[in-house]
């Protein structure tokens, strides 16, 4: 009998020590000190600044087939201290640029950004619209840098829209990796990398991966599976996947 209650014990013992370190979580909080939060390598959370409907609720969708828990934030209500609990930040084309602005110009969370003007703001490129950053009608990109995993193994001319729609570019900063640009203007980078620590135009270090990509509003419906292979390759590269 003693033996049996003495079994029960230890085994109680056990199932408590268990569900105390299965509920352990890290506190995103911690990270307000300048680093990125330590998230368990089964949750990834993003920030979509933008809107819940339309396009972009498509891009939300495919965010979550990603493994992504998905939160969405106004332009309005974003702040860079709401932005280290995530481990991701995704800026849509339907945000007010001047709302976004340098929000996150110093935030150590990896941003894709699909707002152009957004670009120009984290001196990233120029400000000028139309000559730093804008939009061109087609379906067509070509791909420039092959071998970089952004390029999700893609090369020379891609069909990113089934239908001629807007394509965002920007014209980045010198030390950005453009990975595709505008068919018949190189410098019109229309997916573009600027790793960590390399230089902005205020001659600041770059706190966390920054990615642009073409991708308006309105046009996610239009999308090629080459265009999605892209989206996600964009996200993989941003968090650090590969």
């Amino acid at each position: 009998m003693k033996r049996l209650l003495s079994l029960l014990i230890i085994t109680l013992t056990l199932i408590l020590a268990t569900a105390c370190t299965a509920t352990t979580q890290v506190n995103p909080e911690a990270s307000q000190g300048g680093n990125a939060p330590e998230l368990s390598g089964k949750v990834k959370k993003a920030l979509f600044v933008g809107r819940e409907s339309g396009g972009d609720g498509i891009s939300i969708k495919h965010l979550k087939t990603l493994g992504f828990e998905v939160s969405v934030m106004t332009d309005k209500e974003l702040t860079a201290a709401e932005a280290l609990k995530y481990s991701l930040v995704f800026v849509s084309s339907t945000v007010n640029s001047g709302r976004v602005s340098n929000k996150l110009i110093a935030s150590p969370i990896p941003v894709i950004y699909a707002e152009s003007q957004n670009i120009g703001d984290v001196a990233l490129s120029g400000k000028e619209t139309d000559t730093d950053n804008g939009d061109f009608t087609g379906k067509t990109i070509t791909i420039q840098n092959s071998g970089h995993p952004m390029a999700a193994g893609l090369k020379g001319n891609v069909d990113i829209y089934n239908l001629d729609g807007k394509i965002g570019f920007v014209v980045p900063s010198k030390e950005a990796v453009i990975i595709a640009s505008a068919p018949d203007d190189d410098q019109r980078a229309v997916i573009c990398a600027f790793e960590k620590g390399m230089k902005n135009l205020n001659n600041e270090p770059v706190p966390a991966r920054q990615v642009y990509l073409y991708l308006v509003s309105g046009e996610e419906i239009n999308q090629t599976d080459e265009g999605w292979k892209l989206f996600d390759a964009a996200v993989k590269w941003a968090i650090g996947s590969k």
